[in-house]
Parts: structure tokens; sequence; C-alpha cells
């Protein structure tokens, strides 16, 4: 099934769709650090194992020319202080340490099929020759020294002295091996030793520095993608924090301030702040549809559908702050019993229901018309003009001529109404007044209007 991260039919983005991105991004982000972590660790150990190998190898060439030294040092004093101490040491360098050879063996190692290893092998092929040449010269040493040939080193023993050397005489053949293990062939061998050396240390340095050169190019490569990784990171969660803030704190906000205002939600940020704030919206307009409801029917008379008492008495106590002029009418049924006992309650009610609806009918929308009791109206004019004596028995004329007429359901009747007027907004001597009113409508008759007057 595809996962669909927006759709803006659902108006909004889903906070589980930007979960599930950051998610994604962070586990990516994360990888891309630790990966260049890791390589930065390979790169760092690389470069130290370069390090390692490159003084291995340089203490290897410096160690080779060491031992080259020390056999012609052994030589040279053997030669002079005639100790055979010296060619003992001379031989066990050469049969049991072999330094030399351990040096060209670690060179070869590290360095296989490159100058490096060529100038190495030619430096040992040259301190080979050497040695030939000392170990002849201990060879003409021992002669001279007098030493029997028997008790010569087992390493001497197969070295053949030449026919001339033997002829001299002790000095003499000391002489000769002076000549050569001081003469300018043995030095220039020595110098053809160095040069290689040299050329090898060189070597192993130029390869030490273009091997350390690429690999620290590659651990700041990955310094700079794991730099990258980390921002890019930062950048998320900064993103996910300001996506937070719009999407979900921000309303919140919102929705908190309208909740104590008992106002509507602002339909804000994620799909799901957004569902959340329609859901209440639309639960808050039911509510306020049923509590219309409950307050239509607690403040008016459930079988006219007029203004009931209580909701009347509310009227008045506003209109008593006001200072404009009202006036008060009183309306009683004429003989509504007799309609009652003669027709019924049912047919009573229907004649209550079209008096209402003609009362609502010829008054105005800021009039209040009440069903104050049984067969009791009342009628609270305001913003009239200057004769509303006039206007109002003009109106009760007209209602009553209107109930008189022949109905095959409902019977005729007929309105005596009592009218007060105040001048200075609603007062309780109104009502009485409107009651004396409507006494005297009733004393002359019925079927008309009245108006308080002092003589009344």
């Amino acid at each position: 099934m595809k996962r669909q991260f927006y759709n803006p039919n659902k108006d909004g983005i889903k906070i589980r769709s930007i979960n599930f991105i950051m998610l994604v991004l962070c586990c990516v982000l994360s990888a891309g650090v630790f990966a260049s972590a890791f390589q930065q660790k390979i790169k760092y150990n690389k470069i130290i194992d370069n390090m390692a190998s490159y003084a291995r190898c340089t203490k290897a060439v410096n160690d080779f020319r060491d031992t080259s030294d020390f056999l012609t040092n052994q030589v040279r004093l053997f030669l002079v202080q005639q100790d055979v101490s010296y060619a003992e040491k001379y031989f066990h360098e050469y049969y049991v340490a072999q330094n030399r050879e351990h040096a060209v063996s670690l060179i070869n190692e590290f360095h296989n099929d490159d100058t490096i290893q060529l100038n190495m092998e030619l430096a040992f092929k040259e301190s080979q020759a050497l040695a030939e040449i000392e170990m002849y010269a201990m060879t003409l040493i021992y002669h001279a020294l007098g030493i029997p040939e028997k008790m010569f080193p087992a390493e001497l023993k197969d070295i053949k002295i030449s026919v001339e050397h033997l002829a001299l005489s002790n000095p003499e053949k000391l002489i000769a091996a002076e000549s050569m293990i001081f003469g300018m062939e043995y030095q220039n061998s020595k110098d053809k030793i160095n040069r290689y050396t040299t050329t090898v240390l060189d070597g192993i340095l130029s390869r030490h520095l273009e091997m350390q050169n690429v690999e620290r190019n590659h651990f700041y490569r990955f310094l700079l993608i794991q730099m990258c990784t980390i921002v890019a990171l930062f950048i998320a969660s900064v993103g996910l924090f300001v996506l937070i803030r719009v999407l979900v704190l921000r309303p919140i906000d919102y929705d908190i301030k309208s909740i104590r205002g008992e106002k509507k939600m602002h339909v804000l940020g994620s799909y799901e702040m957004r569902l959340i704030a329609k859901t209440y919206n639309a639960l808050r307009e039911k509510d306020e549809i049923k509590a219309s409801i409950l307050k239509h029917k607690a403040e008016h008379d459930p079988l006219t559908g007029l203004i009931n008492r209580e909701a009347f008495s509310k009227i008045k106590e506003v209109l008593s702050d006001t200072a404009e002029p009202v006036a008060y009418l009183i309306i009683d049924i004429d003989l509504f019993k007799a309609v009652n006992d003669k027709y019924g309650h049912l047919v009573g009610d229907e004649v209550l229901k079209r008096i209402a609806a003609i009362l609502s009918e010829q008054f105005r929308n800021t009039d209040y018309v009440a069903r104050i009791g049984g067969d009791e109206f009342a009628v609270i004019m305001t913003k009239f003009g200057e004769t509303p004596e006039l206007i109002i028995q003009r109106k009760i004329e007209t209602i009553n001529k209107t109930l008189q007429k022949v109905d095959d359901k409902i019977p005729s009747v007929s309105l005596s109404v009592g009218v007060a007027i105040s001048t200075m907004g609603y007062n309780e001597v109104l009502e009485e007044q409107a009651d004396q009113a409507l006494y005297h409508v009733k004393q002359g008759g019925r079927c008309n209007c009245s108006f308080f007057t002092i003589e009344q």
C-alpha cells in the first residue's frame, strides 16, 4: 500500500507522515555520521600504520648502516688492538645477529618491486663485498699474529691466502691487511653503501609523504562529510522544532485561547490539529444549536411560540433601565372560557395559536409579544412615533376584525386591551395602569382598547 504523505482533500500535513520522514532522514544522516566516523577511523589507522612502517623502515636502514659500520670498526680494532675478541664480535654479528639481513627483509616486506628495494639490495651486495675483504684481511691478521691455522675461527678456515701474501713477513702481512681495510677502494665501497642507503631513506620518506597526503586527504574528505551530515542533522532538528511549533504548538495556543473565550477553534496546523478543530467546532455548533433550542424552549410558550412570562420579566428588567418611551399592553380574550366549554380545549388551543400568530404579524420586530397566562397576552412597544395611541388603536381594531371572521374550524373571538404609556422606560406602575385600562374596556362592552388616564 502506497503511503500518502499529503492529501489536500484532507486539509493539512499529517504529523505521523512528518515523524516518518524525519525518522528516515535522521536515520540516514546518523548513518552518514557513523559511516564517515568509521571511515575516519580507518584512515586514521592507516596514517598511524604508515607512520609506524616509516619509522620501522627508517630504523631498519639506519640499523643496516650501523651494522655495516660496526663490522668495519671490529675489523679495524682487531688490526689495531690485535685482540681476537673483536673478531669474535664481528662473527657474532655476521652469522648470528644478522641485522643487515633483517633490515633488507623488512624493506622488502614494505617496499617490494621498486627503486627502494633495488637500492637496498645494492647496498647489501656492496656490504657483502666488503665483508669478503674484511674476512680476508682478518685471515692475514691471524697469520701475522702467528696463530696456528687449527686455532683459526671456523668462519676463516675456508679462506685461502694468496701465495704472495703468504710470502710476506708478519709485519708486512699487517700492512697488507691495513691497506685493504683503510684503502681508497674500501672507502669507495663504504661510500657506495651510504649513497644506496641514503637513496633508500629518501625513497621511504617520499613514499611516506605521498601516502600521508593521500590518507590525509581521505581523512579530511570524510571529516567534511561528517561535518556536513552533522550540520544537516542540526538543520533537520531545527526544522522538526519549527514544524512542531507551526503545526502543533501554535495551533494549541490558539485553541486554548479559543476554548477559554468560548469561541470556535482556529482551523490551523497539521491534519490532526485541523481535524480536532473541525470536530470541536462541529460539536460546539451542535451544542450551540441545542442550547439555542433549550433557551428558546425556556423563554417561549410551547403552544403559541411567543415569549413566556419568565422571559417577559427579563425584558421588563432591561427596559426599566432605559430612558426611551414604552407602551405596555395587556390583552385578554373575551369570553374565552365559554369557547373552551362549548368547543373543547383543543379548539381553544387553536384559538390561542391564531391570536398569537396575528399579534406577531401586527406588531413589529422591535416590539415584545408574550403570553403571560392562560388567555392573557402582553405587548411592550418601543421606538414608536408621537401618536402611539392612534397606532395602537388601529392595530387592535385590525386584529379584532380579523378574529371575528367566520372560520369552519376556529370560532370568532375578540380582544380587550388595556394600554399604559411611559416616557421614561418601563416601570411596575405601567402594569397596574394597563390593568386598570383593561378593566375599563371590559366594563364598556369588551372588543376594544382603552388607554390609561388619571380619571380611570
